[in-house]
C-alpha cells in the first residue's frame, strides 16, 4: 500500500518540476507562430492543439476534459479552429512549436534527458486510463522520436495525468469549475477574480459563485475560512492520491536523480519567460 506522506511529498514536487517542461508550449513564440500560420488566434490554437490528442472532436468534447474553462467559449473556439485546420496538423504544428522553444532553451541535447525521459515515461507508462482522457489522448500519439521530443512528450503524459485525475478530484468533493477556480486563487494567496479570468468565464456567474462560496462559509475577506481550507486541501489529497500509481514506479533514490536533472531545466524556462512563474510559487502547500 502507498505511503500518503510518500505520494503527496513526491507527486508535488514532480508537479512542480514537471510543469514549465510541460506546459512551456503554451507559451512558446514557436507555437504560437505556427498556429497563426494557420490562421489561428491565441484562444484558437491553445484549445485546439491541447485537445487534438482527443481527435477530430467537437469543442463540447474539449470543454469537459479542460474542466475549468468557460465551455461556450471552449466550443466557439475549436468550432471556428476546425474550419481552418484538423487535429493532425495541429498536434504536427504543437510539436514542432514545443521542440523548437525547448531546445532553443535549454539546447538540442540537454545533459541526462534520455535518463529523465526514461524514468518519466516508467511513471507516464504505469498509469491506467480510467477518468484520464488527455493523459490517454497523449498516451495514444508514441514518441516524437528526438531527445528534446520525447522528453517534452513523457513531461506532457506526466502532467496531464495529474490534471485529469485533479478535475476527477474536484468533481468529487462537488465543486464546480468556478468554484475550485476561486477557492485555488484563495488558496495560493492570490486577489480573487485574477487569474480565473484567462478561463472566461463571465461577470455575473463569478459574482454569484463568490456570493456562494461566502453564504457557505468558504471564503471570508478574500481568503479561506477553516472550512475552506479544509475542503480545498481535500481536493489536494485526492488528487495525490490519484498520483499513487505514478510514485509507486520509482524508488526514493530514483526520484533524487529525477529531481536533480528537471529542476535546472525548469529553473531555466521560467528564468527565461517560457513560463510564467515557478509552479513552486504558488503550490506550497
Amino acid at each position: 500500500m502507498a505511503d500518503d506522506n510518500r505520494v503527496r511529498r513526491l507527486s508535488r514536487r514532480l508537479r512542480d518540476l514537471v510543469e514549465p517542461i510541460a506546459a512551456n508550449v503554451y507559451f512558446a513564440e514557436e507555437a504560437q507562430e505556427a498556429y497563426a500560420e494557420l490562421g489561428l488566434n491565441y484562444p484558437q490554437g491553445y484549445f485546439s492543439s491541447r485537445g487534438a490528442c482527443l481527435g477530430q472532436v467537437p469543442g463540447e468534447v474539449i470543454a469537459a476534459a479542460f474542466g475549468v474553462f468557460y465551455p461556450p467559449m471552449v466550443t466557439q473556439s475549436v468550432t471556428d479552429a476546425w474550419e481552418r485546420t484538423d487535429a493532425p496538423t495541429m498536434l504536427a504544428a504543437r510539436q514542432r512549436g514545443a521542440t523548437a522553444a525547448l531546445g532553443r532553451i535549454l539546447g538540442r541535447e540537454p545533459d541526462g534527458a534520455k535518463r529523465a525521459t526514461e524514468l518519466l515515461r516508467r511513471m507516464a507508462d504505469a498509469c491506467t486510463n480510467a477518468g484520464r482522457p488527455l493523459y490517454s489522448g497523449l498516451s495514444s500519439l508514441g514518441s516524437p522520436g528526438d531527445l528534446i521530443g520525447d522528453l517534452w512528450r513523457a513531461a506532457d503524459r506526466v502532467r496531464e495525468h495529474r490534471g485529469d485525475g485533479h478535475v476527477c478530484a474536484w468533481v468529487s468533493h462537488g465543486l464546480s469549475a468556478i468554484e475550485v477556480l476561486l477557492m485555488t486563487e484563495a488558496w495560493w494567496g492570490l486577489e480573487l477574480n485574477t487569474y480565473m479570468r484567462t478561463r472566461g468565464w463571465p461577470a455575473d456567474d463569478v459574482q454569484t459563485t463568490l456570493a456562494s462560496l461566502i453564504d457557505r462559509g468558504l471564503l471570508e475577506d478574500g481568503k479561506l475560512t477553516d472550512s475552506g481550507t479544509e475542503l480545498r486541501a481535500a481536493v489536494e489529497a485526492t488528487t495525490d492520491l490519484g498520483e499513487s500509481v505514478v510514485v509507486d514506479a520509482l524508488s526514493d533514490e530514483e526520484f533524487d536523480e529525477l529531481f536533480a536533472l528537471l529542476e535546472p531545466w525548469a529553473t531555466a524556462i521560467v528564468d527565461s519567460g517560457g513560463y510564467p512563474v515557478s509552479p513552486a510559487d504558488l503550490t506550497r502547500r
